[in-house]
């Protein structure tokens, strides 16, 4: 029989999941939920069977239906060796996955304590904690340690390396620099740094020899994966139906030959040269067509090789950017595109630049013709405000110097009036004094006249130079004499000094009340000159507002008519500004929707670039894709090639082999018994007994043939003949003895 084996490369992913649908589905809930099982379940032979009736049966399938077969089962177990190598990935994946996690910690503990190391040194040179704009920033951690071919983690690490040796050779220098006597602290900390160096190293070396054993734990895990891998590919091989099948084939073949061989002795050694002759036929036969079917391969894949050699070197110069020319990029329809949006956007650009120049110019023209106007108007206002206020200031001068004047001479006259009324005032008390006193001198005089001593009295002050001479009679009656005259003026004082308290009493009233009157006319005067002051005042104000009314009517009149010119100045004005605004509105909204536009073409063309440098690392990605593609095309091919030159020489051996079997059957059809009969109704079709059983149900086993099958499935009898087992459409499965 021929033996065919399958590309798995050729098979899809579609196929797979196809089958393992079905089989999930199909196959029974024994072998379902068998987690071992590798293989589809193994058909059931018939127990009355044998293996000249196997073999005969298989004999007479097609080819195709055999390799079809033998391609389910090769898929089959395909696809169970997929999902052994998913499971193990996922268990290694969650085990890396922990490990990562761990490795992360570390690679963070080990960073921090360096940082702490590098500060505790800062704080030992410098005295003081560093501040956060001395320490460098930071950038995140990568979580890999496996860096060989990561570049952006060895760029990380190299960043790393270079701040802590810039950092410490700084500590150094200063540390060299300010060394002057060593404190024991610091020889402590030096001791400690030693110990901590010794104990890294250690680590380190502990490191080293952990990844070279984990490195040859791993390299072992591999070849004892590789090796449990090959063997259950061989166990699955093994419980395949296809190769319980082979081996069927292989005994009962074995067992025909012993049996030829000891019926017919003599004639093999009679054929002898004629069978070797017909091996080196075949042979040569297979060589032949190996050797055909590698010229046809050879000049297909000269063929192939030109043709990609033209599709490379046309996708190198119109999408490899270091080696395509500006004339290569040219003719690309990429660039053609590109350049086409591009002069477009300039354009468009360039026309909104021109509009947005004549727009800004007008609006500057309006600009300073409105500035211009406004100067022209504020310069004739202010001019008739200048001469209404210089004539106003005269006026005001001329008034102010009048109001002076007359407020002048009112005071003086004022003043004037009140020294006078105090003079006549003060002069008619003097008046009354001087009379009091007159009458006063008069009444005084008059007593006197009357209280006047006698003549002896004189005649005793006379005597008083002579006392010491006088006698001391008369000097007693001297003494008499005066004693009554003092205790008459004793007597008569009291009422003379009562008067006088009087009069006195009278006189200091009569001044106070003089006063209190001139003080109060004083106040009076003071609040009358008040009072003609705020008169004069409001006088004053009122002829101010009666001149300036007059004048302010004069102007009002002669203004009347340059407001009147002003106005019909400023309507039409007005009508200008209004026709400029509107104007000014609709180059704005202009100028708004060119700038949105702007902004549209700028995102459209920063979209462009953006497509383009997609377009460029696309490019990348796919010639990566295609090298990848050509080395994976490259083994593909020589194996094709190897499989190509196999199945020509299995197609010669099938030809030769094909020619012996017919020889054969013929043989066998002429020396036919009775029991061969018997064994060759025994492969017929238990429904038709015209054709062999080649069709097996995968529910219960029994076997029929494909026509009948197929019947029983248009007519919807969906049931085996034997065993009344429900089957469907994918429970068909073609057999081969």
């Amino acid at each position: 029989m021929p033996v065919a084996t399958p590309n798995p490369a050729t098979t899809t992913l579609s196929s797979v999941s196809r089958v393992d649908k079905m089989d999930e589905r199909k196959r029974p809930a024994s072998t379902a939920n068998n987690s071992d099982e590798a293989a589809p379940p193994r058909k059931r032979h018939a127990a009355n069977g044998n293996e000249r009736e196997d073999y005969e049966k298989y004999e007479n399938q097609p080819e195709e239906v055999w390799i079809t077969n033998f391609t389910k089962g090769a898929i089959f177990r395909r696809m169970h060796e997929y999902r052994r190598e998913s499971q193990t990935f996922s268990s290694r994946l969650e085990e890396l996955h922990k490990r990562s996690l761990y490795h992360d910690d570390h690679i963070r503990i080990v960073d921090a304590w360096w940082r702490q190391f590098v500060d505790e040194l800062e704080l030992l040179v410098d005295s003081k904690v560093p501040s956060a704009e001395t320490v460098p920033s930071e950038q995140p951690y990568l979580s890999r340690v496996a860096f060989h071919d990561t570049v952006d983690f060895q760029r990380h690490l190299d960043e790393k390396k270079r701040s802590l040796a810039s950092r410490a050779e700084a500590l150094v220098g200063r540390i060299a620099a300010s060394r002057g006597q060593t404190n024991p602290n610091v020889t402590a900390l030096e001791s400690e740094v030693s110990a901590l160096l010794a104990v890294q190293k250690e680590y380190l070396v502990k490191l080293d020899r952990l990844s070279n054993e984990k490195q040859e734990l791993t390299e072992q895990l591999n070849l004892a994966s590789l090796r449990y891998f090959k063997a259950e590919k061989k166990l699955d091989r093994a419980k395949s139906a296809q190769v319980t099948e082979l081996e069927q084939q292989a005994l009962s073949r074995d067992a025909r030959s012993g049996q030829g061989f000891n019926g017919n002795a003599e004639g093999s050694k009679a054929a002898k040269p004629s069978t070797n002759h017909a091996e080196l036929k075949a042979k040569i036969e297979e060589e032949q067509a190996s050797v055909k079917k590698q010229q046809e391969q050879i000049d297909s894949l000269l063929a192939d090789i030109k043709a990609l050699q033209d599709e490379n070197t046309k996708l190198r110069m119109t999408k490899d950017p270091a080696s395509g020319t500006e004339e290569d990029f040219a003719h690309t329809e990429l660039f053609k595109s590109l350049r086409s949006k591009t002069e477009d956007l300039i354009k468009q650009v360039n026309h909104l630049e021109t509009t947005n120049s004549q727009i800004r110019d007008e609006c500057e023209k309006l600009l300073a013709e409105r500035t211009a106007f406004k100067r022209q108007l504020d310069a004739d206002t202010q001019a008739v405000t200048t001469e209404l206020d210089n004539e106003l200031l005269s006026r005001d001068s001329d008034l102010a110097r009048i109001r002076a004047s007359r407020d002048e001479h009112m005071t003086e006259l004022n003043s004037n009036k009140q020294v006078l009324d105090q003079e006549r005032t003060a002069l008619n008390h003097l008046k009354e004094l001087v009379a009091a006193k007159d009458d006063k001198i008069a009444s005084l005089e008059s007593r006197i006249a009357r209280l006047e001593p006698p003549a002896e009295d004189q005649e005793m002050a006379d005597v008083e130079a002579k006392l010491d001479e006088v006698p001391e009679e008369e000097l007693r009656a001297k003494f008499r004499k005066l004693q009554r005259d003092y205790d008459s003026i004793n007597h008569e004082l009291p009422s003379i000094s009562t008067a006088y308290k009087k009069a006195m009493a009278l006189a200091h009233n009569k001044v106070m009340n003089l006063e209190a009157l001139e003080r109060k006319v004083e106040l009076i005067l003071a609040e009358k000159g008040r009072v003609d002051q705020k008169y004069f005042a409001a006088r004053k104000d009122a002829d101010m507002r009666v001149t300036e009314i007059n004048t302010m009517r004069r102007q009002n009149s002669k203004s009347a008519e340059i407001i009147a010119q002003l106005k019909e100045v400023e309507t039409s004005n007005r009508c200008t500004m209004a026709n400029l605004e509107k104007q000014l509105a609709q180059l704005k909204q202009a100028n708004i929707a060119l700038a949105a536009e702007h902004k549209k073409l700028e995102s459209a063309s920063i979209e462009a670039t953006r497509k383009s440098e997609g377009a460029l690392k696309e490019v990348q990605n796919l010639k990566e894709l295609i090298s990848v593609r050509d080395t994976s095309i490259s083994s593909l091919r020589s194996t094709t090639l190897e499989k190509d030159m196999e199945s020509s020489r299995l197609k010669a051996k099938v030809d030769s082999l094909t020619k012996d079997r017919d020889q054969w059957r013929r043989k066998a059809e002429g020396n036919s018994s009775d029991v061969e009969h018997n064994l060759r109704t025994l492969m017929l079709c238990t429904i038709c007994n015209d054709k062999f059983k080649d069709t097996a149900l995968k529910t219960c086993g029994h076997l029929f043939c494909k026509a009948c099958v197929q019947d029983r499935l248009t007519n919807r009898m969906r049931k085996c003949p034997n065993c009344s087992k429900a089957f469907d459409k994918m429970d068909i499965m073609a057999v081969h003895h």
